[in-house]
C-alpha cells in the first residue's frame, strides 16, 4: 500500500511541534491536559491506524464486510468517548455532546414528531410551529420515527449515525474501485473509516452524517449509470427520490446535486455507442423529473428566496468583516484568498482563554488531521485534471463547487458545513497518496511548514482579537 511508517512519523513530529509550541508560547491559555491527551491519541490512532490497515488488509478478501464492520466499532467508541467528555467538562449537555445547541433543537422536534404520529396529527402541521421553514424537517422526521418505535432514546440516533457513517464508508471505496482501481479504492475507504472529523460528528444529533450518506449514494448511483447498461432509469429515479428528501434537509444541496448529476452524465466518454443516446434520454429525465419534485414539494419558491437572499452576501460579509477588524480591503482583492483557504480550513483553535472555546479546541485533532493531508487532496485534484479522469466529475464537481459557495457565504471557516465535502476530497487524497515522484517529500514538509505557521497565527489571531496579547 501507499502509507508509510514516514508518512506516520511526519504527522506524528508535525503534531507534537504544534501543540508543544502552543504549550510553549501560551502557558496561561493551556486547554484542560485530558483533552489535549485524547486529541493527540486520536491522531496517532489516524495515523498509524492508516499505516496498519493500508499494508495489512491490502490483499484481504471480504474487504467490505471488514471495512463495515471496523467502521462501526470505530464510531461505536466515538460515541463512548464523547460520552465521556461531556461528561466530564460539560454535564449539563448529557447526553448530548459538549456546547449542544441544535442538537437540543432536533431531540425536542424529533419529540414532536413522535408525538404527533402517535396523537394521528399533520407531520408537517406540527412542525410548523417550531421550525421556520421545511429544508429543517427532514432530520426531525427521521429521528420522529425512530422515536416513535423505540422511545425517546437519543442513543438510538447516535447508533443509526453509526450505521449510516459505515454504509458512507463503503460507498467511498465503491465510487474510488469506479474511478481508480481497487488499492486506492482501499485507501480511501481506510482514510473514510478512520477519519476523525466523520467519526466526531457521529456522536452528534445532528443533519451532517445523513446528509453525507445521500450525498455519497447518489454520487454512487450516477457512477452506476454511466458504467451500466441496465437499471439507468431505475438509478435515475432513485436518485429523484433522495434530490427530494434532501430538500428537506439544505436546499442548497438540491439544484447543486442535481448539476452535479447531469455534468458526470453528458461529459462523460465512452466507447459505448449506444451511450450518447442514454445520457440524453437519461438527462431529460433530470431536468423533468427535477422541475415536477420541485413543484410538487414547492421546492422552487425556496429556491428563488435561497438566491436572492445569497446576492451581495459575499460583499457584505467581507464588508462587516473590514469594520469588524478595522482593516480596509476590496472584494476583488481578498475573494481569492478566501476561496482558497475555504479548501483547508478551518485551523485548529488550540487555546483556552475563554468557556465559549470549550467546544471549538475540544475536536482540534479533526482541524490537524485534515489539514496535514489536504496536500494529498490538491495532488488528486491535479492528477484527475491532467490526465482527464471523467469519472470524477461529479466528485469534484460538488466538492469544488460546494466549497466556493461557503466561501462566498461567508462560512467556509466551520466544520460542520466543510463536512459535507470532505468524503469526496477524500476519493482525491487517496490518489495524491498513491501518487509518486521525486520531491513529494519535500513539497509535503513545504506545505507543511505553511499550515505550521497558519496555525500559529490563526491562534494568535484570536487573542490578539479579545485584546489577549
Amino acid at each position: 500500500m501507499y502509507w508509510t511508517k514516514r508518512n506516520t512519523n511526519v504527522i506524528m513530529f508535525f503534531t507534537v511541534g504544534i501543540l508543544l509550541l502552543h504549550v510553549v508560547i501560551f502557558p496561561d491559555y493551556i486547554m484542560p491536559l485530558p483533552i489535549l491527551f485524547a486529541g493527540f491519541g486520536t491522531i496517532i490512532l489516524f495515523a498509524t491506524g492508516l499505516q496498519y490497515y493500508s499494508h495489512s488488509w491490502e490483499k484481504k478478501d471480504n474487504f467490505i464486510q471488514r471495512i463495515f464492520l471496523h467502521s462501526f466499532i470505530y464510531r461505536l467508541i466515538s460515541i463512548g468517548i464523547l460520552y465521556l467528555l461531556t461528561m466530564l467538562y460539560d454535564p449539563a449537555n448529557l447526553p448530548m455532546e459538549i456546547a449542544a445547541s441544535d442538537s437540543w433543537s432536533y431531540h425536542y422536534s424529533g419529540s414532536i414528531v413522535a408525538d404527533a404520529i402517535e396523537d394521528g396529527r399533520h407531520i408537517f402541521g406540527a412542525l410548523s410551529g417550531f421550525w421556520k421553514n421545511e429544508s429543517d424537517y427532514g432530520f426531525s422526521i427521521i429521528i420522529g420515527f425512530f422515536y416513535f418505535i423505540f422511545g425517546k432514546n437519543i442513543l438510538i440516533i447516535k447508533i443509526f449515525n453509526a450505521v449510516l457513517g459505515s454504509i458512507t464508508v463503503i460507498r467511498i471505496y465503491q465510487i474510488t474501485r469506479i474511478s481508480y482501481d481497487e488499492k486506492r479504492a482501499r485507501m480511501a475507504g481506510i482514510i473514510t473509516m478512520l477519519m476523525p472529523a466523520l467519526l466526531w460528528f457521529t456522536g452528534f444529533l445532528l443533519k451532517e452524517t445523513l446528509m453525507i450518506f445521500l450525498i455519497v449514494n447518489i454520487a454512487y448511483l450516477t457512477q452506476l449509470i454511466i458504467i451500466q447498461r441496465k437499471f439507468r432509469v431505475l438509478y435515475s429515479l432513485l436518485i429523484l427520490l433522495q434530490f427530494g428528501i434532501l430538500f428537506y434537509f439544505r436546499v442548497i444541496l438540491a439544484p447543486l446535486l442535481i448539476f452535479c448529476v447531469l455534468i458526470q452524465i453528458l461529459f462523460y466518454k465512452t466507447s459505448n455507442k449506444n451511450y450518447k443516446m442514454s445520457a440524453v434520454f437519461i438527462s431529460i429525465l433530470f431536468i423533468v423529473g427535477s422541475f415536477f419534485v420541485m413543484k410538487k414539494l414547492g421546492m422552487d419558491k425556496h429556491v428563488e428566496i435561497a438566491i436572492e437572499a445569497s446576492k451581495d452576501q459575499f460583499g457584505n460579509e467581507l464588508s462587516n468583516t473590514s469594520k469588524q477588524r478595522g482593516i480596509n480591503y476590496t472584494a476583488a482583492l481578498v475573494s481569492p484568498l478566501l476561496i482558497a483557504g475555504a479548501i483547508i480550513t478551518p485551523f485548529p483553535s488550540l487555546l483556552d482563554f475563554e468557556e465559549a472555546q470549550l467546544g471549538i479546541y475540544s475536536h482540534f485533532q479533526n482541524e490537524i488531521v485534515r489539514n496535514c493531508l489536504y496536500f494529498f487532496v490538491f495532488l488528486g485534484l491535479y492528477n484527475a485534471y491532467k490526465t482527464k479522469n471523467r469519472k470524477v466529475i461529479f466528485v469534484g464537481g460538488f466538492s469544488i463547487l460546494y466549497i466556493i459557495i461557503l466561501a462566498a457565504s461567508g462560512i467556509s471557516f466551520q466544520d460542520r458545513f466543510q463536512i459535507l465535502s470532505l468524503p469526496f476530497l477524500i476519493i482525491f487524497m487517496a490518489d495524491g497518496i498513491a501518487t509518486k515522484y521525486p520531491k513529494r517529500n519535500q513539497h509535503w514538509l513545504s506545505y507543511l511548514t505553511f499550515i505550521f505557521a497558519a496555525i500559529l497565527m490563526w491562534n494568535l489571531f484570536k487573542l490578539s482579537n479579545r485584546g489577549l496579547l
